[in-house]
């Protein structure tokens, strides 16, 4: 039958990549005027001249061209190659193709904020090569319940492996990608501990990095640019431990024959995902401001290099 539907494959194949070239089209233009003066009233940067923010305008339009990149490509080989295989082989798609879901889009959009970051040459403040020596904290470029929910997301999700070796394991459908049972909950929590640790690991690198810049207009834009990266971050970070707990639960409901238990996990399931999402979108483009001594860095305080 999938042979029959092969059109059905190719476009959605087509759509797909139509998606994914469009979204790395609309990544390489120039931002909008608009939105760079948006970021900067949400970041405390009103008064900085517009000379200053030429840089932060660069920078963001490079993170987004990475992160858009980053997720397009685990997106384009996790729809695009199976809806293709489909449509010339058939069904099933190999195996390997089952591991990008939607928890490797993020993580190739993380990625892009890693490449972003590391990549880019921070200004300096003037001829003499200097670094500020007010302490940068975590908790002054992102609020601690960020990290506290990823926490408990992947304890969550480590939790529930007991549970899920406990109870008998379904079986699988012949065409199933996913690993189900003792094998799947322990894989999933892996995944979940790892992301998380890798990031909360990340996020404190990415925040105390040297800050080579002397002048408070140009710190204060430097700050900015570490709290948007820090936030797109933990938003990915925090979304894909979600994800990992939906799935858990997920498996979770699959060992269940049926009943308002299986029903009220599978909708829990659903909440995640839908958690996932909002995490990415609400915590990952914020335009907060940055709070703390990062927020309000002490003229003067700097160290030759």
């Amino acid at each position: 039958m999938a042979r029959d539907l092969w059109w059905a494959f190719a476009a959605v194949a087509a759509a797909c990549t139509w998606l994914a070239v469009a979204a790395v089209l609309a990544a390489r233009r120039p931002l909008d005027p608009a939105a760079v003066a948006a970021w900067a009233a949400g970041h405390g940067l009103t008064g900085v001249p517009a000379g200053r923010l030429a840089p932060a305008e660069r920078y963001l339009r490079r993170s987004r061209r990475f992160r858009t990149v980053g997720g397009a490509v685990p997106f384009v080989a996790g729809t695009v190659a199976p809806a293709a295989w489909a449509a010339v082989s058939g069904l099933p798609a190999p195996g390997p193709l089952g591991l990008f879901d939607a928890r490797s889009w993020l993580a190739g959009y993380l990625a892009g904020v890693l490449v972003a970051e590391w990549s880019w040459a921070r200004p300096h403040g003037g001829p003499v090569r200097s670094a500020a020596l007010v302490p940068r904290r975590l908790g002054a470029y992102l609020p601690g319940r960020v990290l506290a929910a990823q926490r408990l997301a992947a304890l969550a999700v480590v939790a529930l492996v007991p549970l899920v070796a406990w109870l008998p394991a379904a079986p699988a459908p012949a065409r199933a990608l996913a690993v189900r049972g003792w094998g799947g909950a322990l894989a999933t929590a892996a995944v979940a501990v790892g992301v998380v640790v890798a990031v909360e690991l990340l996020l404190r690198a990415m925040v105390r990095r040297p800050q080579p810049v002397a002048d408070p207009a140009a710190r204060a834009v430097d700050d900015a640019l570490r709290s948007t990266s820090a936030h797109a971050a933990a938003g990915a970070g925090l979304a894909i431990a979600l994800l990992s707990l939906s799935l858990q639960v997920g498996n979770l409901a699959a060992n269940l024959g049926g009943g308002p238990a299986r029903t009220a996990l599978v909708g829990l399931s659903w909440s995640g995902a839908v958690a996932a999402l909002v995490a990415w979108a609400r915590l990952g483009h914020p335009g907060r401001r940055p709070r703390g001594a990062a927020a309000t860095p002490a003229v003067g305080q700097r160290a030759e290099a």
